[in-house]
C-alpha cells in the first residue's frame, strides 16, 4: 500500500505502527470491505493503537472535499450518500495527529483513485480538526462545527461487529504466512489445489515451521 500519506507522522514508531496496520489491512481486504464504515474502521484502529500504548480516540466530524469550484461532503447533514449513515468518524492519536481510514465513501461517489487513508496533524482551530492539499489539486478538511448525533449511536450499535472483525485481524497477524499462501494460490472463483490445501491446514495447526513451508511451496 502507498503509505506516502504517513509522511506528516513525525514520530517514527507511530507512524511505523500505522503504516503496518494499514499495509495489513488492504492485505485483508479491509479497506475495500469496510473502508466506508468509517464508524467501524476508526474504532478498530482506535483499539489497535491503544492496545499498542498510544493515547487514540474517535472523533466525530465531516469532511469537506473542494476543488476548483465544487464541493462534495462526507458526513454532513442533508449529504448522506447512498446506503451511508449521517455523520463521519476519524482516529485522533496523542491529542496530535487525526487518522482516517474510513475514506471509501469518497472513492465510491467522488474520485475512484482517492486515497484508501489519509493523516494529517491537528489544527488546533476551534471548528477545523486538521485540513490536507492533495497532489489533485483538492483541498480536504476534517471539520467540528456540526457533529451528527448518528456518530455515537454508530459507534455502540456495531461495538460487536467491530469485535469480531478484530478478530479476523488477530488471527491474521497469528496466520500471517498461511494466509499469504491461501490468497497467492486461491483466486475468488476456483477451488485451491489440494497441496495448497494441505499447506494452508498444516500452518493452521502449527505443525510445520516457516522454512519447511516455503520449502514445500516451492
Amino acid at each position: 500500500m502507498n503509505t506516502a500519506f504517513l509522511q506528516v507522522v513525525k514520530d517514527r514508531q507511530l507512524a511505523h505502527e500505522l503504516r503496518q496496520i494499514a499495509d495489513d489491512f488492504e492485505t485483508i481486504d479491509f479497506f475495500q470491505q469496510y473502508g466506508s464504515c468509517c464508524f467501524a474502521m476508526s474504532a478498530m484502529l482506535t483499539q489497535l493503537l491503544t492496545e499498542k500504548g498510544y493515547r487514540a480516540r474517535v472523533q466525530g466530524c465531516y469532511a469537506e472535499i473542494k476543488q476548483d469550484n465544487n464541493i462534495f461532503y462526507v458526513g454532513y447533514k442533508g449529504y448522506v450518500q447512498d446506503k451511508q449513515k449521517e455523520g463521519h468518524a476519524v482516529c485522533i492519536v496523542e491529542e496530535q495527529y487525526l487518522i482516517d481510514f474510513g475514506l471509501g465513501a469518497l472513492r465510491k461517489f467522488h474520485d475512484k483513485d482517492f486515497s484508501h487513508a489519509l493523516a494529517c496533524e491537528i489544527s488546533g482551530f476551534n471548528t477545523v480538526l486538521g485540513d490536507l492539499d492533495l497532489d489533485s489539486g483538492a483541498n480536504i478538511s476534517w471539520r467540528i462545527d456540526w457533529i451528527s448525533p448518528m456518530v455515537e449511536l454508530e459507534l455502540q450499535a456495531q461495538v460487536v461487529a467491530v469485535e469480531r472483525i478484530l478478530n479476523d485481524y488477530y488471527d491474521f497477524q497469528k496466520n500471517r504466512m498461511a494466509y499469504l499462501i491461501k490468497k497467492l494460490f486461491v483466486s475468488k472463483n476456483d477451488a485451491p489445489p489440494d497441496a495448497t490445501l494441505a499447506i494452508f491446514k498444516a500452518m493452521r495447526e502449527n505443525k510445520m515451521c516457516d522454512i519447511e513451508l516455503l520449502e514445500l511451496v516451492e
